[in-house]
């Protein structure tokens, strides 16, 4: 008969074996049994803890998957963005979709009713509620368009443009440079037709900016351009900005802007105007023989390239004008030439006379200079140049580089009195 009482003792010393072994192999890798409703329990937690993201309002059971819990910021935690959004939060507007959803529905009902200043206030709370979503897009082309149809063309304008920065492939984009577009050209209009103050402050007329209307309108030509460079829109912007500038008689801006469509839309409609105008620009421009010509050589570069390029589009009457400009910006070159050959020839450097002289003739013959510049060649053909050196052959042997040296400050010399005695006050030539 065994004995009971021993048969317990051996099991009860087993078992502390065991437990003793457990306890050696280490209690830290024992993991908590997984009940049943754990998961549950976890999934809830979650939960709970989004809806403490969302705000102490949030009263949807399914959170849109645009949205997403935000990263430690680090440093930007004290940046002036997260100071607001945590401070929104704090007070119960934090991101919120169903709120910013019913806003958004609300105010697109006031929108159809024409109620559009009460639905600016709505399309604001969806744009304030659910940032960085498909309904903040739709809310902020909706607030803009709010602007735009009561006449609040500033907000309206700055609203569009807000939209392509934070959304730049926004599916507004054209109707967006279509407002900006418009809104850029009442302004100009307004300005031509009223010549509005740049810095008296308009108080009254919500239609047009606080200051500077007319800068306000070539920055919105600008936005157009810009937002969307490959639309529908963009040359016409540039051609606007470039014609509002030649109204203004701003010849250097209009010829960027003129040079700008030629470079960047070669097959706009409007480049044979660009052209034309952009001549005309760099002609009025130039100031003179006795200032820097290089405005003058790029218009005669330019009226060649009209010929060239347009002759089947050309009428008559513009193409006898094109040959008038050209015959005149050939006699502008010769009066320069001229001027610098009688200089030289006053102080006796016949050398550099004499190719100013050549110049003439040979490449502006048909001009009334070019007789006189050759009998004025032939008096001076046989004379020798007037020497300041007092002492050449000591300077050729002790300082050979001062010659040249000398030679290129009797240039810049040459340059600057010829400028200086430059009152002949003609006027540029115009087509």
């Amino acid at each position: 008969m065994t004995d009971r009482p021993a048969i317990r003792l051996h099991r009860v010393g087993r078992l502390a074996a065991l437990a003793l072994m457990l306890a050696c192999a280490g209690c830290a890798s024992l993991q908590k049994p997984q009940w049943p409703w754990a998961a549950q329990a976890s999934a809830d937690a979650k939960e709970h803890a989004i809806e403490q993201e969302l705000g102490e309002d949030a009263d949807s059971e399914v959170i849109s998957s645009e949205y997403r819990t935000p990263e430690d910021p680090g440093w930007d935690y004290f940046k002036g963005d997260n100071i607001r959004k945590r401070w929104k939060k704090m007070v119960g507007r934090g991101p919120n979709e169903p709120v910013a959803r019913k806003a958004l529905a609300e105010a697109d009902a006031l929108f159809r009713e024409g109620k559009y200043q009460e639905a600016i206030a709505k399309y604001k709370v969806a744009v304030d509620r659910w940032p960085d979503s498909v309904i903040e897009e739709d809310a902020m082309w909706q607030l803009a368009e709010s602007y735009f149809f009561t006449d609040q063309y500033p907000k309206a304008e700055d609203q569009y443009d807000e939209l392509v920065k934070k959304y730049a492939n926004t599916k507004y984009l054209d109707r967006i440079a279509q407002r900006q577009f418009v809104i850029a050209q009442y302004w100009v209009a307004l300005d031509q037709k009223t010549h509005l103050p740049v810095i008296v402050p308009n108080l009254f007329d919500r239609s047009r900016p606080l200051f500077d209307t007319r800068g306000r309108a070539l920055k919105a030509y600008d936005h157009v351009r810009l937002n969307d460079p490959r639309g529908p829109l963009a040359d016409d912007s540039i051609m606007a900005q470039a014609n509002a500038h030649f109204l203004d008689r701003q010849w250097l801006d209009a010829d960027y802007f003129y040079g700008l469509l030629r470079s960047e839309y070669p097959d706009s409609d409007f480049l044979l105007q660009a052209h034309l105008l952009g001549l005309q620009s760099k002609l009025r421009a130039y100031q003179g023989p006795g200032y820097e010509g290089g405005v003058l050589e790029e218009a005669e570069i330019l009226a060649d390239q009209v010929l060239v390029q347009f002759p089947d589009q050309l009428g008559r009457d513009e193409e006898e004008r094109l040959m008038k400009t050209r015959g005149e910006i050939a006699a502008q070159q010769a009066l320069r030439h001229w001027q610098r050959a009688e200089f030289y020839a006053k102080g006796k450097h016949y050398t550099s006379a004499r190719i100013y002289y050549a110049l003439i003739a040979r490449d502006y013959p048909k001009t009334q200079l070019a007789s006189q510049a050759r009998e004025k060649y032939l008096a001076i053909k046989d004379k020798n140049d007037v020497s300041d050196d007092p002492f050449p052959l000591l300077t050729r042997v002790l300082n050979p580089d001062s010659l040249k040296e000398a030679e290129l400050d009797a240039m810049a010399e040459a340059e600057t009195q010829i400028a200086r005695q430059d009152e002949s006050g003609a006027a540029p030539p115009r087509f």
